[in-house]
């Protein structure tokens, strides 16, 4: 995990106040979802998509990108988990890889190795260009205060949300975890 936050430190920091930046191309070992983050089934997948990397010696924070469908409107940065239930959210979960890893395939010995959602492996590449971002410390629960804090500054750029909210963990969690030390980067592509 470390190689990976030495290897991209901007890409894997944030101040403790909202800022805008920029952010470049990317490649992920990639799995997809939906529901609550917390469910059974949102844990079995990141526990799938970690082991995977772990084979794939591509090991990195687990990061999500968060999404509703289009029946749920254009939801701000600040409203972003409590316009619309919980239960429909989209998600991606990823763990960057080296662009080598993704070039070569997930091989089927580790598609096997993770079980359930091998199948679903694959990899996953973006740019998300000029965000807003910020660093929330503490539980998952608090993050509305800090997205509040973070929709305000765009607001105040006239700037919106125009693609997945962005969540980079950079500590690991699970289920019953402590989250009082936790540092979660909380970003979102602007327009």
């Amino acid at each position: 995990m470390n190689s990976m936050l030495s290897a991209e430190p901007q890409y894997f920091s944030a101040a403790d106040e909202p800022e805008t930046t920029t952010i470049g191309a990317a490649n992920y070992l990639s799995l997809t979802g939906d529901g609550p983050p917390g469910a059974d089934t949102f844990y079995a997948k990141k526990a799938s998509l970690t082991h995977a990397a772990t084979l794939l010696d591509a090991a990195g924070p687990v990061e999500i990108l968060y999404w509703y469908g289009p029946e749920h409107g254009e939801i701000d940065i600040a409203g972003f988990y409590s316009t619309a239930p919980l239960n429909a959210l989209l998600y991606r979960m990823l763990i960057r890889v080296p662009a080598d890893v993704a070039n070569a395939g997930v091989p089927d010995e580790v598609r096997t190795a993770t079980g359930a959602h091998g199948p679903d492996l694959g990899f996953f590449s973006m740019t998300e260009g000029k965000v807003v971002q910020v660093m929330h410390h503490g539980p998952f629960a608090g993050e509305h205060e800090t997205l509040s804090r973070l929709g305000a500054f765009a607001d105040a750029q006239s700037l919106r949300r125009s693609g997945p909210h962005h969540e980079i963990h950079l500590d690991p969690f699970g289920p019953g975890s402590p989250q009082k030390h936790l540092r979660t980067i909380l970003r979102d592509p602007i327009a």
